[in-house]
């Protein structure tokens, strides 16, 4: 679970391609482009419906809402649905499974052998153990990539597995967004924590190999590191003693919010003036109860954040049927969102006599996909198994409680980098 849970710290790339995704995404479609209705024999299709099916970790011991996964997903059909539809058929989230974390495998062969569904979504799991049933069985895909089976290979390119923006985590690789982060927050002096878990580990290298290529310009330097911390640890003296002693000034982790939140505890305790980069931190309600801890430090996100202004087309669909719905506005629920939204573009682009391999062609033909702006361009044609040319991604700074957006030009939302050059000279969006 510890693994699962820091991956999506080093996830947050996306690219910016040639061309376009396929139109009309961000509303309904009355049925094909000529009003036409045909006969599919496909699982989970019916002549009035489409029916899809997702599994989160609803039941876990962490306390996260994953579950409102289900509510973007939902709130995504109702605005297809109220429009008509797509070819004459409602969208119909049938199954809303939860793997308690340790039955991933067995709710998904369930999605497939009982629910009979035509495609998977959403997936919001700390584990995704199913991910090679899914793979092997070719069924459309979309969820939230904190977990490592989501990347494809050369070999392996798992094409029928989606994620909000992007497949390839490329966990492990040098990103220029945090040492940039400390570049603008003048911060020199920095430390790094994480799980003695491979994911976690490789995490730690990957900010390792971030001030390694980028630390000369930003002016920062790792000089405090420990990649041994046991999952669930409630005790971090010893290790905030050492970074009080080298002078760390910016604290950069690898792990769950119940760790950063103890972290924060003793840092206050020991008086550490530092600030953290908190890699699973976009939580309003973490604020709300533990805001004055983390005073000044930052998150960032792949997609745009709920704070955006102006809010992009995409953003004002999601917080208008989120609420027709009642759904719950977070950052899972926003990730189910774009789950049915690329799913929805791929029935588009697959045409009226659709299948699961021409929704999964139809996406992986989409050169930039951005939801209506909800993310900066996705090139479904790499996305799976390559590292994108360009990193964007949605800074935020803490202050008063609130996150609040940190862009380097009015009224754009990302900050981009293209990390072939190996600088931190931005552009924004």
């Amino acid at each position: 679970m510890a693994s699962a849970l820091v991956v999506a710290a080093c996830g947050n790339s996306t690219t910016t391609g040639s061309g376009s995704e396929t139109s009309g995404g961000g509303g309904g479609s009355n049925g094909s482009a000529d009003g036409e209705k045909v006969t599919v024999d496909a699982p989970g299709i019916t002549d009035t419906e489409i029916r899809v099916g997702g599994v989160a970790s609803s039941t876990n011991p962490l306390g996260g809402r994953y579950d409102t996964s289900f509510d973007g997903v939902n709130a995504y059909f109702a605005m297809v649905n109220d429009a008509g539809g797509i070819y004459g058929r409602e969208l119909v989230l049938a199954a809303e499974r939860d793997d308690k974390v340790a039955a991933n495998t067995d709710e998904v062969r369930g999605l497939l052998e009982q629910d009979d569904v035509f495609a998977v979504l959403p997936v919001a799991t700390l584990l995704f153990t199913g991910a090679d049933t899914l793979v092997e069985e070719d069924v459309p895909t979309f969820g939230w990539t904190i977990n490592p089976e989501w990347e494809g290979t050369e070999e392996d390119p798992r094409s029928n597995l989606f994620g909000q923006a992007g497949s390839f985590l490329c966990l492990g690789c040098a990103q220029p967004t945090v040492p940039y982060i400390a570049q603008q927050s003048d911060r020199h002096r920095v430390g790094l924590l994480g799980y003695a878990v491979p994911q976690s580990s490789r995490c730690v290298d990957g900010w390792d190999a971030s001030f390694t290529e980028y630390g000369e310009e930003a002016d920062a330097e790792v000089v405090f590191e420990d990649a041994s911390l046991a999952y669930g640890t409630t005790d971090l003296s010893v290790q905030v003693s050492k970074m009080v002693d080298a002078g760390v000034d910016l604290v950069i982790t690898c792990m769950d919010t119940n760790g950063v939140v103890t972290l924060a505890k003793e840092m206050k305790k020991q008086e550490l003036d530092a600030i953290q980069y908190l890699p699973n931190g976009y939580d309003q309600e973490l604020l709300d109860e533990f805001g004055d801890l983390f005073e000044g430090s930052y998150a960032y996100v792949s997609f745009a954040p709920f704070q955006a202004d102006p809010q992009p087309p995409g953003m004002q669909a999601y917080f208008e049927w989120m609420e027709e719905t009642g759904g719950e506005v977070s950052e899972n629920s926003l990730v189910g969102w774009l789950n049915a939204d690329l799913f929805h573009r791929g029935l588009q682009a697959a045409g009226p006599d659709f299948s699961r391999q021409k929704v999964i062609d139809g996406i992986n033909e989409m050169t930039d996909y951005t939801a209506d702006g909800l993310v900066s361009g996705v090139d479904w044609r790499e996305a799976h198994t390559t590292r994108a040319a360009e990193s964007c991604s949605a800074i935020l700074k803490i202050e008063d409680s609130e996150f609040v957006p940190f862009v380097g030009e009015e009224g754009t939302i990302f900050t981009c980098f293209d990390v072939e050059s190996g600088t931190l000279e931005p552009t924004f969006e």
